[in-house]
């Protein structure tokens, strides 16, 4: 079947990534995308941890449990915890449902804050590789950081629509759940590896309407390319997210282009 002999082309294109890095000289970008990484997970992690211990002492003040008295109210008992337990659980759980929305559009905030170097990345794979020259203009480099951007608002809020509609498909019929959990991994990794081809399409002076029209007709190399992207984000741990956000999106972009040029090769 096309679909799963592209999908694993195109994860050994991934692969094949490791040497085009680091044997044609790509290999500082790696540290480019780890300190972008590292500085917005600082900021969005700070961020959301002080709006969360806003909006519970917020919610705090405004039922005002300090107003209960100690004694002679039903719920005089509960007092002490209700003014220290009480806003420290909200706090936990306003910070762990932040924590949780901040990953889940991270993902999406990542892929366009790097989409300039994305960009930069997948021309310079491409000029190593077959020896064409790109020389820098700043005017498509804005064109192809807007696009990047459009490209990837698009797939975030078509992937949310589907995630919806999946979430309530399952809640009608909980057996469902069998075939939307894979079928929501996928469609990740497709929008994932849609948004790095999408650079080679720019810069081949594909219409996002070709462009579009292009990867459909390539959803397995799409999905390959967005598995091992998203692989290599979701390592666990801190050692492992250091490895990750070093390897995931450089061998996703060079692997992005690799297989761009087969495809096109073949055509």
């Amino acid at each position: 079947m096309k679909f799963f002999s592209d999908f694993f082309k195109a994860i050994g294109n991934c692969f094949k990534a490791f040497s085009v890095l680091f044997e044609r000289g790509l290999w500082p970008y790696m540290f480019v995308f780890l300190f972008v990484w590292i500085l917005l997970w600082v900021l969005s992690i700070y961020g959301l941890f002080v709006l969360a211990d806003g909006v519970s002492e917020w919610l705090s003040s405004y039922l005002d449990f300090k107003s209960i008295p100690e004694t002679g109210h039903w719920l005089s008992f509960a007092r002490p915890y209700l003014i220290g337990g009480f806003q420290f659980l909200i706090k936990l759980i306003f910070k762990f449902l932040f924590w949780f929305l901040s990953s889940t559009f991270l993902k999406y905030v990542l892929l366009m804050i790097l989409s300039p170097v994305f960009s930069l990345l997948s021309e310079k794979t491409e000029e190593k590789l077959t020896g064409s020259s790109y020389p820098f203009n700043l005017i498509q480099l804005l064109k192809d950081i807007a696009r990047g951007i459009s490209i990837n608002l698009r797939n975030m809020l078509l992937e949310y629509f589907f995630i919806f509609i999946c979430f309530i498909a399952s809640i009608i019929f909980p057996p469902l759940f069998i075939v939307t959990t894979p079928f929501l991994f996928f469609l990740g990794w497709y929008y994932v590896g849609f948004s790095l081809l999408d650079y080679n399409c720019e810069r081949h002076k594909y219409g996002v309407t070709q462009s579009i029209q292009f990867i459909k007709k390539n959803r397995g190399t799409a999905c390959g390319i967005g598995f091992v992207y998203s692989f290599f984000m979701a390592l666990p741990f801190l050692p492992g997210s250091v490895v990750g956000i070093l390897f995931g999106p450089s061998i996703g972009v060079v692997g992005s282009t690799i297989s761009f040029l087969e495809i096109n090769k073949k055509r």
